[in-house]
């Protein structure tokens, strides 16, 4: 078996053409000089394998496996090979042939331009146990170290196609230790395991002054691969307890520079530390099968990058792919007529790249960034299923994962220079502690904490530039996930999960730049988003239960600053922030059975930031386009049943941001500092409903929810032209369909208490002076609905209970009640039975059967309802002699009522009044007065922004009930709501745009 894998690796490698390059690798005796030059081709693999303490039953015998510990690699077979290797040196040929050039006039042909591929793939096998109708029991610790040292040092200075690197450092360990597999017998393994690789180093090189000089392209990979402590028990039982720990790094920073050069001292460093994981499951078929494991794991790759392209044409630029995160299939259990269980514990660290710095000063496209790095840390874990039998799960798992750093770059008085982009996706992926079962048992529990984060700080100039020091980002945080579910078929099915989870994406974008010329600007798309489902449980003829926590952060970029003082088209921002969760949890529905869900969640969101600017003294500079989107989607503390019992639990907490203050500074400038926003914010509330059908269903919920897109707007433009203007579109919506209950035969109860925050925009203030300049125009759009606290019932018992708090903010608006709660039209006093019927109104004791129509009532009526109407007292009856001027007895009267002068009210009024009343008589009353004598408060007079007026022709009452449409429509006088839009206005050809905008405004 050796001598086979030996051979058939040889051929491996002569097939890819490695042998065919001339390469080789040393072993440890071999003297490597530091000081010595690099080869100009340097590629090499090895695979150090070692083998041992494993055991092989079968009915025949017990064997242990003989031990392996060799090393396989390109050039020749080591054997006894020690635990760490020394750095390798060029084939004896190639360094040969580069001493025989040195002092001849071809000593410099490669001009330090050096290839470099190293590639180990270290594997450990140990502690394994395979039992094929017979017994077997393992017992190893056992550990493996290697090293390859990848560190390159050369120069192009001063030279032409001189000092590039390619390089390939990559280690790519493999454990596969404890193991047990038994088939018809019984597998035993205790196995600790350690496994160390690393590779790499520093790359340095200098291209100042040189052509195509002193660039790198790197891969630098630590991709560690484990398959440890899992347990099969096919017929037979396998038991397997394990300790296993992997560590590879493929470290180094990469050094070079690009000054005074062309198309030199750029860096293209590629760092990928992702793991792959199969530990601690559990499987079984007819059999039994138990593990007990604690695996942990680290990958790093890359490091710091600096380089430098001033002053340079296509020099010091940057670009960093990388990837990091753990995945991992981990402490699962399935079993199918058989037992299986999972214990375990796992750690995980990923690592990929790092800082990177250069500079473009004085140049020609030099000094740029392009970062892609990529955070995805992958797992499923702690998960129980089984088919007919019995599966169960206790896992915990901590998990960090960071692509990329911080960036910093700078492009004074240079030309497309120093610009930064960034795509930085983080995210993670989790399906953890579910359980399901068909006709059986199944368990998923789950510990959960994760981190994953991408990039950082952004910094860049853009001073006396044109085109340079700009920033384009595209920062996406979206935690992906489903844990804590529970579901069955003829069976019992629980899911538990505590789950803690940050993640970020990118950092501050901060560019500044004067005089220049577009340059500095910022354009960033920050998304934060949270597709979670959680605590959700379902059955059919079964029992199920959940309990799950969730504490999630989601960040997605920050602030963006920009500066652009006596500029042209620099320092303006445009972000579209959005924050937008999509949660499903806390849900039980059962068709007979039992089900029982218990959910409290935690999640806070934020995306983008405030953003601040300037335009001084500059021309279409420091203006910002904010466009935030924020909603709070979220389906939680369902609970419905057919034939069964359903209760669902849930605490809520969810705050959802995106965007923030913006600020600019237009003064001295011509279209600059203005600010131009729309900001929805939308709330779909539907939280705490119940449905029963033949059984009992409970929903108790108590949710606080916060959705907040953009905030305030500031503004200046002192002696500006067309500058320092604010227009804003401030959305607010609310929809909820919450706290229902539907009853059919059985009995639904629901008890939600709800509180909600929704605002759209904020204050807006400008000031300055000139033409067009320091205007303010808002049009803010609101909407709300709901269905709340309905009981339906056939033929069954509902029940709504509890509390709601809603409240609005949409643009300027300080009032914040829900307009959707407050009561349009006939509002019944306190004291009348609230179980009217909608084609019902109250009568009153004493009054002769009907209410007034179009005219006072009767003295001697009026007289018996003393006390019983809503108004602080009746009115006086009228004496022969009244105060009030009758019959055009108006011109005397001069007082204003609510900003209008009364006399041109009555005067409007006139021709109301019918014809024939007499001095002593009482004037009679517009068709359209209230019903019932109690103060009338004429409306207040509509604002710039309020409501559109509604047709008032409709049906002027009903045996004594007024039907107009319009009334109590009206705006109330702390109302805010749309600009009054025009009816039967001319098309759209003919408006005249500035009295449009004066209308709106209130300025011209």
């Amino acid at each position: 078996m050796q001598t086979w894998a030996k051979r058939g690796l040889q051929t491996a490698f002569v097939t890819g053409g490695l042998l065919m390059l001339g390469t080789g690798i040393a072993s440890a005796q071999e003297n490597v000089d530091p000081d010595a030059a690099p080869p100009a081709v340097d590629v090499a693999a090895s695979v150090p394998l070692k083998a041992d303490q494993n055991k092989l039953a079968t009915p025949v015998k017990e064997i242990t496996v003989p031990k392996v510990d060799r090393t396989i690699s390109t050039d020749r077979v080591t054997s006894a090979v020690p635990t760490r290797t020394a750095a390798p040196v060029a084939n004896p040929l190639v360094r040969q042939a580069g001493e025989r050039l040195q002092g001849t006039p071809l000593q410099n042909l490669v001009r330090g331009n050096t290839i470099q591929a190293h590639v180990d793939v270290p594997i450990n096998i140990c502690g394994n146990a395979i039992a094929v109708l017979a017994n077997t029991d393992a017992t190893a610790d056992c550990s493996q170290t290697t090293h390859r040292d990848g560190t390159i040092v050369t120069d192009g200075a001063g030279q032409a196609l001189a000092g590039n690197v390619v390089a390939v450092n990559h280690i790519l360990p493999v454990q596969i230790t404890g193991n047990a597999i038994a088939a018809g017998g019984n597998a035993t393994t205790n196995t600790a395991a350690e496994q160390v690789s690393t590779t790499g180093g520093d790359i340095t090189t200098n291209g100042d002054r040189g052509a195509i000089s002193g660039n790198v392209v790197a891969e630098q990979g630590a991709t560690p691969v484990q398959i440890t402590g899992n347990g099969v028990g096919a017929a037979g039982i396998a038991q397997a307890n394990s300790t296993a720990d992997t560590f590879a790094s493929s470290e180094g920073d990469v050094l070079t520079s690009g000054k005074s050069s062309s198309i030199s001292g750029n860096a293209v460093p590629i760092p990928l530390a992702p793991l792959a994981e199969v530990n601690g499951n559990s499987a079984a078929g007819a059999g039994n099968s138990g593990t007990d494991s604690v695996q942990t794991g680290t990958a790093i790759a890359g490091g710091d990058v600096d380089t430098n392209g001033d002053p340079a044409t296509l020099a010091g630029n940057i670009v960093e792919p990388a990837l990091a995160g753990p995945v991992t299939v981990d402490d699962n259990a399935a079993a199918v007529g058989g037992n299986a269980g999972a214990v375990s514990d796992t750690s995980n660290w990923s690592n990929a790249g790092g800082t990177k710095h250069t500079t473009g000063t004085g140049s020609t496209a030099s000094g740029n960034v392009a970062g892609a790095p990529i955070s995805l840390p992958t797992a499923a874990g702690g998960n129980g299923a089984s088919l007919v039998g019995n599966a169960l799960t206790d896992h915990a798992n901590e998990a960090t994962s960071n692509a990329g750093g911080e960036t910093y770059t700078q492009a004074d008085k240079s030309v497309l220079s120093g610009n930064i982009a960034d795509v930085p996706p983080a995210t993670a992926v989790d399906v953890c502690g579910n359980g399901a079962t068909l006709a059986g048992q199944a368990v998923g529990t789950c510990e959960n904490d994760v981190k994953s984060t991408t990039n950082g700080y952004q910094g860049t100039t853009g001073n006396d530039s044109v085109i340079s020091g700009n920033i384009a980002q595209t920062p996406v945080a979206a935690p992906a996930e489903v844990y804590g579910l529970a579901a069955t078929l003829g069976g019992q099915a629980a899911g538990s999960a505590d789950e803690t989870k940050l993640v970020r994406s990118s950092g501050q974008p901060n560019t500044q730049d004067d005089h220049g010329t577009v340059s500095s600007n910022i354009v960033t798309a920050p998304t934060a988003v949270a597709p979670q489902v959680f605590a959700v449980t379902a059955g059919l003829v079964g029992n199920t239960v959940s309990d799950t926590a969730n504490d999630t952060t989601v960040i997605a970029g920050k602030d963006p600053k920009a500066y652009g003082k006596k500029s042209s088209v620099s320092g303006n921002i445009v972000q579209v922030p959005t924050s937008t969760p999509a949660q499903v949890f806390a849900d039980g529905a059962t068709l007979v059975g039992n089900n029982k869900t218990t959910g409290d969640n935690a999640t806070d969101m934020k995306a983008g930031g405030d953003a601040l600017t300037t335009g001084e003294k500059g021309s279409i500079a420091g203006n910002v386009v904010s466009a935030p989107v924020a909603t709070g989607t979220q389906v939680l503390g369902w609970s419905v049943g057919g034939g069964s019992n359903v209760d669902a639990f849930s605490t809520n907490a969810l705050s959802s941001v995106a965007g923030g203050d913006v600020n600019s500074k237009g003064d001295g400038g011509a279209v600059s500092g203005n600010l131009i926003g729309a900001q929805p914010a939308v709330l779909p509330a539907v939280p705490g409903n119940s449905v029963a059908a033949a059984g009992i269903t409970n929903s108790d919920v108590v949710s606080d929810t916060n959705v907040i897109s953009g905030a305030d707007s500031y503004a200046t433009a002192e002696d500006a032209s067309v500058s320092g203007n604010l227009i804003h579109v401030p959305a607010n919506a609310f929809a909820g369909v919450y706290a229902d209950a539907v009853a059919a035969a059985g009995n639904a109860t629901t008890v939600t208490d709800k509180s909600s925050y929704t605002s759209a925009g904020g204050e807006m203030l400008t000031e300055g002076s000139g033409p067009l300049t320091a205007r303010e125009m808002t049009v803010p759009v609101e909407a709300a609905a709901k269905v709340a606290r309905i009981p339906v019932e056939v033929v069954g018992q509902a029940t709504t209970l509890g509390t709601s708090d809603d409240t609005q903010l949409t643009g300027e608006d300080t009032d914040g009640t829900l307009r959707a709660a407050q009561l349009k039209g006939l509002e019944l006093p306190k004291g009348v039975d609230s179980l009217l019927k909608a084609n019902q109104v109250p009568t009153f004791h004493g009054l002769d059967s009907k209410l007034p129509v179009n005219q006072f009532p009767n003295p001697a009526d009026l007289a018996s309802l003393a006390g019983q109407l809503p108004t602080p007292a009746l009115p006086g009856v009228a004496q022969e002699r009244t105060a009030l001027p009758v019959n055009g007895g108006l011109a005397s009267l001069s007082p204003n009522v609510q900003g209008l002068p009364l006399g041109t009210v009555l005067d409007a009024a006139k021709g109301l009044v019918p014809a024939g009343a007499t001095e002593r008589s009482l004037p009679s009353l517009p068709v359209t007065a209230p019903a019932l004598p109690v103060p009338v408060q004429l409306p207040a007079l509509p604002t710039e922004r309020s409501l559109p007026s509604l047709p008032v022709d409709g049906p002027a009452s009903l045996s004594g009930l007024n039907l107009n449409p319009t009334q109590g429509l009206a705006p109330q006088a702390d109302e805010r709501a749309l600009p009054q839009l025009p009816f039967n206005a001319p098309a759209l050809s003919a408006l005249d745009t500035a009295k449009v905008f004066q209308t709106v405004s209130g300025v011209l």
